[in-house]
């Protein structure tokens, strides 16, 4: 059974080792950084095993951005990508944040969050440092 926990100590090992097997750069270095802060994560757990996440920045009252959302691919079409947006978005509801971004890479994963009220706007980004492990 597949349990939900928010800002449990995760450590960046599990967090690099979750992002290469959904295909992304492990950033295991930056992971470790204790510079690196989030408003709150979300952890989807079978057992010990971390096999989904979610990290959310806000500025705590208008906007907030959900990030690097991840299911592992053994796990994936379970529900927990579902599960992990409907309790993040729960929970900025009731922090009463006003608007809630998301970027994804893949235009394959559009109608995953158009799901869940997201619609599609223009946007800009440059990735600054090229090339992290």
């Amino acid at each position: 059974m597949i349990q939900y926990e928010f800002d449990v100590p995760v450590a960046p090992s599990e967090l690099a080792d979750l992002r290469q097997a959904v295909g992304w750069n492990r950033m295991q270095r930056d992971l470790a950084d204790p510079r690196l802060n989030s408003t709150f994560h979300l952890c989807a757990c079978d057992g010990e095993r971390l096999v989904g996440y979610a990290e959310i920045i806000s500025n705590g009252v208008t906007d907030a951005y959900i990030q690097d959302v991840m299911v592992h691919p053994d796990y994936q079409r379970q529900g927990i990508g579902t599960q992990l947006m409907e309790r993040i978005l729960a929970r900025l509801t009731a922090d009463g944040v006003y608007m809630v971004s998301v970027i994804y890479g893949e235009d394959a994963l559009r109608p995953f969050y158009e799901l869940f009220g997201f619609s599609t706007m223009l946007c800009g980004q440059r990735e600054m440092r090229p090339g992290r492990d």
